[in-house]
């Protein structure tokens, strides 16, 4: 009977070390994707935490990402600004405040989460896991905050701040910009019509021209019984921008 329950033990020992060797291993290819490494695996662990997961395991000595996420706001929103007002001195700013808006938003952390492949490093309850709460923008973008405040409590606001930077940094143009480079023409379109006409847009992508690398595509955007516009670009989703723009400018200028 002895010899049962130390076996049992035993292998709850071994489950318990894969589990841990499992999730080690995760962490490790998002410190890849990151490009940084913790000192403090713990950190990094617990800003992946969502509070869903610790009511289903409360037995557990675990901590949410709630208070990490906090924190990770305000180094977002300091770190942005400071990058910001050095790399476009001439830039107003009301077009910073609008740029800095856009980068640390929800959609952009979500997007900046998504690329990391965050969603399948998140620990979550199994009602949430079950409604498709790991790939929900919210729980992107609240995780891609705590990782931030994790990087900033493991080392310092330079190190910090270069993170944040390699993860931005493509979403800008080396010229001055203003904030229409960061206004989102398609969600502000779709909810303008939600809201005036109780329909979305619909877009269809009228031809494709060029060679595959340099394919040009023509979208056409339509709203019901108000209006047809066209868009091109070198992707689908530059020429539904395009065609989004031209719709709202159309409609705004309706309202106005």
């Amino acid at each position: 009977m002895e010899k049962k329950g130390s076996e049992r033990t035993e292998a709850v020992i071994e489950l318990n070390h894969a589990m841990e060797q499992r999730r080690t291993d995760i962490l490790n290819k998002l410190e890849e994707r990151l490009g940084y490494v913790f000192r403090d695996k713990h950190l990094l662990s617990t800003a992946l935490t969502h509070r869903s997961y610790i009511n289903e395991h409360p037995q557990l000595d675990l901590s949410d990402n709630e208070r990490l996420e906090f924190l990770g706001d305000s180094v977002l929103g300091l770190c942005v600004s400071d990058f910001l007002i050095k790399k476009y001195a001439m830039s107003p700013e009301g077009d910073l405040t609008k740029i800095r808006a856009a980068l640390v938003g929800e959609r952009n952390l979500a997007q900046l989460a998504a690329n990391l492949e965050m969603g399948e490093c998140l620990l979550i309850g199994h009602g949430e896991e079950t409604s498709g709460s790991r790939h929900k923008e919210s729980f992107l973008a609240n995780a891609m905050e705590a990782v931030i405040a994790a990087v900033y409590l493991d080392s310092d606001y330079n190190t910090v701040r270069d993170v944040i930077i390699k993860l931005i940094e493509a979403r800008l143009p080396d010229h001055h910009p203003s904030s229409a480079d960061f206004f989102d023409y398609k969600t502000a379109l779709q909810e303008l019509c939600q809201k005036r006409y109780k329909t979305i847009p619909a877009y269809i992508v009228v031809d494709s021209k060029g060679p595959e690398h340099a394919k040009i595509f023509n979208v056409q955007i339509a709203v019901v019984n108000k209006l047809t516009e066209y868009g091109s670009g070198r992707s689908k989703k530059e020429a539904e921008k395009q065609a989004a723009k031209k719709a709202w400018e159309i409609l705004q200028n309706e309202a106005d």
